[in-house]
C-alpha cells in the first residue's frame, strides 16, 4: 500500500514539474514574442516621437564627462522600457539614484525609503576609473544633486528614458537666480498693467519686497536717487546670485559710502554690470522671543508637462542666532540662514540647545503663539483661511512668472525650497527660491518631519510615472499589439500619422492613482484643469 502510494505521490510531483516546465516555457516564448515586437517595431516608434518633443536646442551637449562615471549606451532606454513593460512590478520597487551631500539628510532618507539603484555613487570633481557604473534598467527616478545632468547624456536614449523622473526641470533657473526671479517679477507685473487688471489683481501678484537691478541703467538711478544716509538701521539690502547666506550685505552708513562711491554717486550705472540686487529691507519682522523668524515652504513640482505643482503644508521654521536689533551690524541678527545660524555657534561659547536655535513646531504652532498673544481671535481659522491661502496664491503667481522658460515635458520634476518672512503687520513676504535645498539633521523631530516629508514627495513621483506607465501599457496592449502587421517595419511617417497625436496625449502627466489619505502636498497647480480651477481657486479669473 506505501508502495502504491509513492508512485502516485511521485507520478503527481512529475506531473506538476511537467505543468511548471510547459508553463514557464510558454511564459518565456510569451516574453520572447513580445520583447521582439516592442524592439524591434513599437518602442523604437514611441521614442522617436518623444525625442521630436524633446527641445534638445535648450541643452548644452557635453556628452560623457558627467562626473558620475555612468556609462552611457545608445540603446539604454530601449532597454529600459521594453525591461519595465515585460516586468510591470518593478515600479513599485522605487529604483531611485541619488548623488547627495552625506551630510544632506535626504541621501539617508532616499536609501531608507527606496531602493538605492547605483550604491556608493558620489560626487567626482574627475572621475577615478572611467565608465564605473552601469544605469540600471529597473531605475525609475534620477534624484541627482547636479541640476544639468541632461547635457551629460542624449536625453532620451542614454538617460530620461519614457518611464522615468529627473528631478531638475531646465529653464528653473529663472526662479532660482536672485536677479532672473526679479526679472521675472517686473515683466510678470508689467504685462498685468498692460492688461489693464486691477490693482488688487496686481497687489496680490507683487511677490517681492520693492528691487532694484543695479545692472539695469534706469533702476539703479532710481535707487541711488531714493538712497538717503542711515538714521536708524537699514533701509535696503544687497543680494548676488549666490545661496546658503552668502551674498547679502545689509547696507549700513559704511556699506553706503562703499556703495556710492563704487558706482559714483549712480553716474556708473549701466557701466557696472554685476548682477546685484538692492531690496527694501522690512524692518518690522515678526518676532519670537525677540528673534527674527523666517519660514520655508516646500514645494515639488511633479510634473511641467502640463505643469502639476504641490505645496507641502508643514513649514520650516527658522529663527535668527542673534536677538534682532534694527542697528547691529550683526549677520545673524538680521538673516534666518540655517548655515549663518551654524557659523554664529561655532563661534558662539554660550550653550544652545538645538530645539532651542532650531524651532521645531510648524505654521499651526504660529497660529497658537498668534492667538495666545491676542494677535489672532480664537476662533478664527488664521491657518487655512488666511496664511495658507496667501502662501499659494504668492508661490503661484511666481511661478506663473518664469513658467514660459520651463522645458515642457513630463519626464522633468523638481524640489524647491521657498523662504518667507512674516512682518510684525502679519503679511509675507517672498524672499528666495532655493533649488537642491539641503535637508539637515538638527532635531530628533525635524529628522521625522523630514522623513514623512521626503517618504511624501517619493510617492507622488512614483504615481505619476506609474500613472503614466499605466496609459502607455494599456496603448501598447489593447491598440499596438493588436494590430496584425507583416514581418516589414512600420515606418515611421505612417505609424505617426495614424497614433502620434494619441501617444502625446499619454505623455502629458496626470495622477490616475489616487494619493494616500495622509499625504500632506497640497495640489496649489493643474493645468490639465481649465482657467482658475488649475490654481485650485487661490486666483480668482479676473486676475489671470
Amino acid at each position: 500500500m506505501n508502495i502504491i502510494l509513492l508512485i502516485i505521490k511521485i507520478l503527481i510531483a512529475v506531473t506538476v514539474i511537467i505543468l511548471n516546465y510547459k508553463g514557464t516555457t510558454q511564459i518565456k516564448a510569451y516574453h520572447i514574442e513580445q520583447f521582439k515586437k516592442l524592439k524591434t517595431n513599437f518602442i523604437p516608434l514611441l521614442h522617436n516621437i518623444m525625442m521630436e518633443n524633446t527641445p534638445y536646442h535648450k541643452f548644452k551637449p557635453q556628452y560623457n564627462e558627467t562626473y558620475l562615471n555612468m556609462i552611457e549606451e545608445p540603446s539604454y532606454c530601449e532597454e529600459s522600457d521594453i525591461y519595465k513593460l515585460l516586468h510591470p512590478d518593478i515600479l513599485k520597487d522605487r529604483y531611485v539614484l541619488r548623488d547627495l551631500e552625506y551630510k544632506n539628510l535626504q541621501r539617508e532618507i532616499i536609501k531608507k525609503k527606496a531602493f538605492d539603484a547605483i550604491q556608493g555613487i558620489q560626487l567626482l570633481s574627475k572621475p577615478s576609473i572611467k565608465y564605473q557604473f552601469r544605469i540600471p534598467k529597473q531605475l525609475t527616478y534620477f534624484y541627482t544633486f547636479r541640476p544639468r545632468l541632461y547635457d551629460n547624456y542624449h536625453f532620451g536614449t542614454g538617460l530620461g528614458c519614457l518611464f522615468q523622473k529627473f528631478n531638475h526641470i531646465p529653464g528653473m533657473n529663472v526662479l532660482t537666480g536672485k536677479n532672473a526671479l526679479m526679472s521675472q517679477s517686473k515683466k510678470y507685473i508689467g504685462s498685468m498693467t498692460k492688461q489693464n487688471l486691477s490693482k488688487e489683481c496686481i497687489s496680490g501678484a507683487s511677490f517681492l519686497p520693492l528691487s532694484y537691478r543695479l545692472n539695469n541703467r534706469e533702476e539703479c538711478q532710481d535707487f541711488f536717487a531714493e538712497l538717503l544716509p542711515l538714521s536708524d538701521g537699514p533701509e535696503f539690502l544687497l543680494k548676488t546670485d549666490e545661496h546658503r547666506g552668502e551674498g547679502i550685505t545689509l547696507l549700513f552708513q559704511k556699506q553706503i559710502e562703499n556703495l556710492t562711491l563704487t558706482y559714483d554717486f549712480g553716474a556708473k550705472c549701466g557701466e557696472i554690470k554685476d548682477k546685484v540686487i538692492a531690496q527694501k529691507y522690512i524692518t518690522n519682522p515678526y518676532l519670537y522671543k525677540g528673534h527674527k523668524i523666517e519660514f520655508r515652504i516646500y514645494v515639488y513640482f511633479a510634473s511641467s508637462n502640463p505643469l502639476q505643482l504641490y505645496m507641502y503644508r508643514r513649514a520650516l521654521i527658522k529663527r535668527c542666532a542673534s536677538s534682532f536689533n534694527l542697528t547691529s551690524e550683526e549677520i545673524s541678527s538680521h538673516i534666518c540662514n540655517t548655515a549663518v545660524t551654524e557659523k554664529k555657534l561655532q563661534n558662539d561659547t554660550t550653550e544652545h540647545s538645538d530645539e532651542e536655535m532650531f524651532i521645531d513646531w510648524n505654521l499651526e504652532g504660529l497660529e497658537q503663539l498668534l492667538k495666545e498673544q491676542g494677535r489672532v481671535k480664537q476662533d478664527f481659522d488664521w491657518l487655512n483661511q488666511y496664511m495658507l491661502p496667501r502662501i499659494a496664491t504668492k508661490i503661484i503667481h511666481t511661478i506663473r512668472s518664469g513658467q514660459l522658460n520651463f522645458v515642457r515635458d513630463s519626464r522633468f520634476s523638481e524640489f524647491i525650497a521657498i523662504d518667507f518672512l512674516l512682518d510684525d503687520n502679519l503679511d509675507i513676504w517672498l524672499l528666495e527660491f532655493n533649488y537642491n535645498p539641503q535637508i539637515l539633521s538638527v532635531t530628533e523631530d525635524r529628522i521625522a518631519r523630514n522623513y514623512k516629508m521626503i517618504d511624501d514627495l517619493l510617492e507622488i513621483a512614483f504615481k505619476f510615472v506609474q500613472s503614466k506607465f499605466n496609459r502607455v501599457k494599456h496603448f501598447i496592449e489593447n491598440e499596438l499589439l493588436k494590430q496584425n502587421y507583416s514581418g516589414n517595419r512600420i515606418r515611421q511617417t505612417d505609424f505617426n500619422k495614424k497614433y502620434r497625436s494619441k501617444f502625446e496625449q499619454l505623455l502629458e502627466d496626470k495622477l490616475d492613482i489616487p494619493l494616500s489619505k495622509n499625504n500632506l502636498f497640497i495640489h496649489i497647480i493643474d493645468e490639465q484643469l481649465s482657467t482658475s480651477e488649475m490654481y485650485f481657486n487661490f486666483i480668482p479669473d479676473e486676475c489671470l
